[in-house]
């Protein structure tokens, strides 16, 4: 994250105004919310948190889980004071030592949180499915089963695409009483009006606002991410190559409509799982996305709807929801996270609306700093509860 010094200046006045009459936890933890912003926004950079506090202990743990093996890294806090804190990261070929994350889970790590973060291959090799649930549940077991049983639960922070793993993996029997909350930054609720959205720019469920525009790249990451499911090797290689020279190419095109670089000799080698896929991706009416999925291999579509948390029983969830989400998120809409909420008993969810979030990036401007900030404080206040 990153504030401009006016959102510091802004927030600096807001704690000022408003804590003179909240109780003294309540004005220490709005501080504190604000030095956690301060921290994110100043990255490896000296900030105000980390000249108050002592930077954590990193330590690099391999552990199993029912003969599954798995790494991590552990941040270690100088004073733990906040319970434990499981760190998802979204794609990132980096894993678990993506700078942006490693900043995240420092700064968590200084107010208390004892942060783990595990390694997901699949989402460092974009090819998620129903393993990164198991993994989740696994790194759910590992953190709370040294914990006595009164104190042996963990939150969850999840971002982007591992949002629905993550909350999945938090219904299981044996995990759902071990985790007490769980912060959700810019996830999805419904899969199909996902890709409704990234392919055709259609929100069926925006409550009336209009979504803006898909980023044009977020297709060919959908692309990248489902090509483990094809069972023709040919058509793996030969949409990898479309979809990274797609990415490359669009990412900073500054032009209005994406220029098509598939050649009819690139088109003519798919096989028929290849071409079903490619038509999802490629395709720009609404009405049609439900046709086109059903045409992909059976494989991947038991996939997408064990995925889909619009088809899971979110009555059997006991942790509580954080859901933070732009209101311009070009990604995942914002009316996913809204869905998501309404689809929990009242209460049990909490949605904060940061207008400055651009998916899981914060832009520059003030205005998201009273959302964000919120959030921030509320994620503080139910850690200190896991103690």
């Amino acid at each position: 994250m990153r504030l401009s010094l006016r959102q510091s200046v802004f927030l600096a006045v807001l704690v000022v105004i408003l804590f003179p009459l909240a109780g003294c936890s309540s004005l220490s933890r709005g501080h504190e919310a604000l030095l956690v912003l301060g921290d994110l926004s100043a990255g490896s950079e000296e900030s105000r948190l980390k000249a108050r506090t002592q930077a954590p202990t990193r330590e690099g743990i391999r552990y199993a889980q029912e003969g599954r093996d798995y790494r991590a890294d552990v941040y270690h806090p100088a004073t733990p004071e906040r319970g434990v804190m499981i760190l998802v990261h979204g794609f990132t070929e980096d894993g678990r030592r993506d700078p942006r994350l490693v900043e995240f889970a420092t700064t968590l790590s200084r107010v208390g949180f004892t942060v783990m973060v595990p390694e997901l291959e699949g989402l460092r090799d974009y090819s998620i499915s129903t393993r990164e649930v198991e993994a989740i549940a696994d790194a759910i077991r590992h953190s709370t089963q040294s914990l006595p049983e009164e104190e042996s639960k963990a939150a969850l922070a999840a971002i982007s695409f591992a949002v629905g793993p993550a909350v999945i993996a938090s219904l299981q029997e044996d995990t759902k009483a071990r985790v007490s909350f769980i912060v959700s930054v810019g996830g999805y609720y419904d899969l199909t009006d996902m890709l409704r959205y990234v392919t055709t720019g259609e929100d069926r469920h925006g409550a009336g606002e209009a979504a803006p525009p898909p980023q044009r790249e977020a297709r060919w990451a959908v692309l990248m991410s489902q090509l483990h499911w094809l069972d023709d090797e040919r058509d793996r290689e030969q949409l990898s190559a479309i979809a990274r020279r797609r990415l490359a190419s669009e990412a900073d095109s500054a032009e209005a409509e994406p220029v098509v670089t598939e050649t009819a000799e690139e088109l003519e080698g798919l096989g028929p799982q290849g071409r079903a896929l490619y038509a999802l991706v490629t395709n720009q009416d609404p009405a049609r996305v439900e046709v086109l999925i059903d045409a992909l291999p059976p494989s991947l579509i038991a996939e997408l709807e064990a995925l889909d948390l619009s088809k899971r029983d979110l009555d059997r969830l006991e942790a509580e929801l954080v859901l933070i989400h732009g209101p311009q998120d070009r990604v995942i809409p914002f009316s996913h996270s809204r869905r998501l909420r309404d689809a929990l008993p009242e209460g049990q969810a909490r949605l904060f609306e940061a207008s400055g979030l651009e998916h899981v990036a914060v832009s520059p401007g003030w205005r998201d700093g009273w959302g964000l900030w919120r959030a921030v404080n509320h994620v503080l206040r139910l850690g200190e509860q896991q103690q």
